[in-house]
C-alpha cells in the first residue's frame, strides 16, 4: 500500500507538468536533440541513439529513448553564405501513465569566422504529443480500498499531438577546444487536449525550455585533455544544473563524473572506435546515484548511448583541357 500510494503521488506530480523535457546525464552525445543550430556542425553523416532508466527498481519510472541523425548538405549550393545542415530526432518519454513524443526535423546554417570559429544558427519544427493510459492507474494489487473505482480510472485514457518550433546557436572555436551553445525549445508553447468518445480530457500546457551548455577541451599532455563542461536547463519555474568533468586519453578512452545540483552524482566512462575510412563509432554509459530523498526507493539510474559518425568524401571534379588545334 505504501508503494501504491508513493506511485500515485509522484505521478500527481509529474502529471502537472508532464510536458517537460526528459532530463539526461550524458548530454555531451545528445546536442542535436537539445539544439537544433547543431545540425551539420560535426562535418559527416552522424547518428545517435541513447536509452536511459531511470530510478531503477521504482513502478512507474521514467524511461526515456532518442534516436537522432544529422549531416551537412553535401555539395556547394553557390550561394552565397549558405552552408546547411539538416538533422531529424525522435523521442519517446515513458512516465507511470503517460507517455509523450517529439518528432523533430532541425535545419541550420554555418557562418565560419576566420580565427574565431563556427556559429551555427538553426530551427526545429515538428510535432509533440501526450497520451495517458488509463489502465495503468489501476496496479495490480488494486486500489479499491483507497475508494478509487478501477473501472472508471481505466477509462481515463486520451492522446492529443500539437505543432512544435524551438531555435538554437552554437558555437566552435578554430581549434575546437571552446564549444558552447544556447537553445529555446517549445517556442509555440502548445496546449494539448487529449479526448475520448467526444468527451474533452484533461488538458496539457507545453511549456518553453532554455539550454545553455558550453565546455573547454584543455590539454594536459599530448596524450591527456581535460574536458570541464556545465549544463543548465530550465523552464523558467525550476532551474537544472549539471557539472561535468571529463579526462579523456588519446582521444580513445574517456570517464568523469557529473553533478546534477540537488539530485545525482554519476560516474560516466566511454570508448571511442577510429576506423578510418569505415567512420568513427562512440559508446558510453553512465550510472546516477540519487542524492535527493528519493534515493531510498530507488537503485539508481542507468543511461547507455551509442554514436556513429562517418565523412562522404566528393569525388573530385574532371576538367577536361581543349586543344585549341583540335576546334
Amino acid at each position: 500500500m505504501r508503494k501504491v500510494l508513493l506511485s500515485l503521488l509522484i505521478v500527481s506530480a509529474l502529471a502537472v507538468n508532464a510536458q517537460q523535457d526528459p532530463q539526461f546525464t550524458q548530454n555531451f552525445a545528445n546536442k542535436l536533440y537539445n539544439n537544433p543550430g547543431f545540425a551539420g556542425m560535426n562535418g559527416a553523416i552522424c547518428a545517435t541513439g541513447i536509452v536511459r532508466q531511470q530510478w531503477l527498481g521504482f513502478d512507474g519510472a521514467p524511461k526515456q529513448i532518442v534516436f537522432s541523425g544529422h549531416s551537412p548538405i553535401l555539395g556547394k549550393l553557390d550561394i552565397p553564405l549558405l552552408n546547411l545542415g539538416v538533422g531529424l530526432s525522435f523521442s519517446n518519454d515513458v512516465i507511470g501513465q503517460f507517455s509523450i513524443n517529439q518528432i523533430k526535423l532541425a535545419i541550420a546554417n554555418r557562418f565560419v569566422i576566420n580565427n574565431v570559429g563556427t556559429i551555427s544558427a538553426g530551427f526545429g519544427l515538428g510535432t509533440q504529443g501526450v497520451s495517458i493510459d488509463g489502465t495503468k492507474f489501476v496496479p495490480s494489487d488494486g486500489i479499491e480500498a483507497l475508494g478509487y473505482d478501477p473501472n472508471l480510472l481505466a477509462k481515463a485514457s486520451a492522446k492529443d499531438y500539437g505543432f512544435d518550433m524551438d531555435f538554437g546557436l552554437y558555437y566552435r572555436s578554430t581549434d575546437e577546444k571552446i564549444f558552447a551553445g544556447v537553445s529555446m525549445m517549445h517556442i509555440t508553447q502548445s496546449q494539448l487536449e487529449g479526448q475520448k468518445d467526444g468527451a474533452q480530457s484533461n488538458k496539457y500546457q507545453v511549456e518553453s525550455n532554455l539550454y545553455i551548455m558550453g565546455g573547454y577541451r584543455y590539454p594536459l599532455t599530448p596524450e591527456w585533455e581535460l574536458i570541464p563542461s556545465v549544463f543548465v536547463k530550465t523552464e523558467f519555474s525550476t532551474t537544472q544544473f549539471d557539472l561535468n568533468v571529463l579526462g579523456e586519453y588519446k582521444e580513445m578512452l574517456w570517464g568523469g563524473l557529473s553533478y546534477r545540483f540537488q539530485d545525482a552524482v554519476a560516474p560516466m566512462v566511454g570508448y571511442r572506435w577510429n576506423g578510418g575510412k569505415f567512420g568513427v563509432a562512440k559508446i558510453g554509459a553512465s550510472y546516477d546515484v540519487n542524492t535527493s530523498k528519493l534515493n531510498k526507493y530507488n537503485s539508481g539510474t542507468v543511461e547507455v548511448f551509442l554514436n556513429y559518425c562517418f565523412k562522404i568524401i566528393p569525388k573530385p571534379k574532371i576538367t577536361i583541357h581543349k586543344n585549341p588545334r583540335w576546334l
